[in-house]
């Protein structure tokens, strides 16, 4: 059974068994769409009236804002730290810009809702980010993902399973939603697209984004922390993948 919910003008969509409860489903994704939409409120760079806007023109403080402010950049600070400067929440123009990692947040931070669902596994996704809990459709009881190919998002560059060690996945690209990454030094992203699997969504997000602009040695220092990458580049019009030695293909 797949149930949506409409919040960032995107589709969030949570995959769960045919057994549970419609009703117990429905309750919980207008929870969960209300969740969403109240961190886009709070987060959106698009919107003049948001906290992030208003904190980046100066007109509010860290301390008057919600607190879920003062973490995600103190989230945004980490991961700049971890990524060697790749993944960066200040825009070149000096704007206070964390799209990198806000939408995953806003995912990992609903999770307890779902997880309060009747149903013995769900895998929770959107634009190329998903995470899963508990048992799985496919053989041996996994979720398998499809990686959407960076230019033709109806085709797909292949397919990773999730389940047991891996169970988050997030991928950032140039193609589709380029706007919030720019390399370090104003030169061009390394790569078109970075795909992370790990066990942390955010985590996995603020890698895949750092990765772009970074290239090769941010994908190195992150197979170093223990996720596996793949890594496509553009080259006389073709795509190259570079994957991680652990990275593992769906059958």
């Amino acid at each position: 059974m797949i149930a949506a919910a409409h919040a960032m003008a995107m589709e969030f969509t949570l995959h769960v068994d045919d057994g549970v409860d419609r009703a117990a489903l429905a309750s919980t994704m207008s929870h969960v769409e209300s969740d969403l939409r109240w961190a886009d409120a709070v987060f959106s760079t698009f919107s003049e009236t948001s906290w992030i806007s208003r904190l980046s023109r100066g007109e509010t403080t860290v301390a008057d804002c919600p607190p879920a402010v003062e973490q995600v950049l103190d989230l945004c600070a980490h991961y700049k730290g971890a990524t060697r400067g790749a993944f960066d929440a200040l825009s070149p123009d000096g704007a206070i810009d964390p799209t990198g990692i806000v939408k995953t947040w806003a995912m990992e931070r609903v999770r307890w809702r779902l997880d309060d669902l009747p149903a013995a596994g769900w895998l929770w996704g959107c634009a190329g980010d998903a995470v899963v809990s508990g048992i799985g459709p496919d053989e041996g009881r996994t979720w398998r993902v499809g990686i959407a190919h960076p230019e033709h998002r109806f085709q797909s560059v292949g397919a990773v399973t999730l389940g047991g060690e891996h169970t988050a996945i997030a991928t950032s690209g140039t193609t589709v939603h380029g706007g919030h990454i720019w390399a370090p030094g104003g030169e061009a992203p390394a790569y078109v697209q970075a795909s992370v699997v790990g066990t942390d969504l955010v985590e996995c997000d603020a890698w895949a984004t750092a990765i772009v602009a970074g290239g090769e040695p941010v994908a190195l220092a992150a197979q170093e922390h223990g996720m596996d990458v793949l890594a496509l580049r553009m080259v006389d019009g073709r795509i190259v993948a570079e994957r991680s030695p652990g990275w593992d293909w769906a059958a």
